[in-house]
């Protein structure tokens, strides 16, 4: 099979696992714990990002983002934009900077979990005054975030599987 057909059917099975994993992530009361639900797709996002580089995993990121925009009350298009920035910086830094191991996945589905949720938190409530902000803050955005990065741990080693894989069929028909 050409290396073309390799890559095409990656991103296939890549873009289905990430509708599969937003719709377990939108299941109501499934994976609860407490009242934190993780962002399954966003970790999956990220995750790709460390493996494919920065332009496939900025447009897988984008598009889990669109995924998690479908059931998110906020604007349409904030996910996207969100994960499409974060994935975009994750590829560049494990290109150039990083190394892809699960220690470092793990900081970087902290630290995008924490921007595109306190980017939201600052506009939706800090800004408009609401009374008990820091409660709602670590009582609601902290444990999403360390939730979803619990839930980023097994979508590191599942992409790190998926890509193998595919790299052992990809470089034999290079050579």
């Amino acid at each position: 099979m050409p290396k073309t057909r390799f890559v095409v059917l990656k991103f296939l099975l890549y873009a289905s696992v990430a509708v599969l994993l937003a719709i377990v992530q939108n299941t109501p009361d499934l994976l609860t714990i407490g009242t934190a639900k993780p962002m399954l797709a966003a970790a999956f996002a990220v995750a790709v990002a460390m493996f494919e580089g920065e332009f496939a995993g900025a447009l897988l990121g984008g598009f889990c983002g669109v995924l998690c925009d479908f059931f998110s009350y906020y604007r349409f298009g904030y996910y996207a934009l969100m994960l499409f920035c974060c994935c975009l910086a994750v590829g560049l830094l494990v290109q150039g900077y990083m190394r892809p191991v699960v220690m470092n996945c793990c900081l970087f589905i902290l630290v995008t979990m924490l921007f595109s949720q306190g980017v939201a938190f600052f506009f939706v409530f800090l800004i408009r005054g609401y009374e008990g902000t820091g409660m709602l803050f670590a009582l609601g955005i902290l444990p999403l975030c360390l939730y979803t990065v619990a839930a980023g741990i097994p979508a590191f080693f599942g992409v790190k599987a998926i890509h193998d894989w595919f790299k052992k069929r990809i470089e034999p028909a290079e050579n």
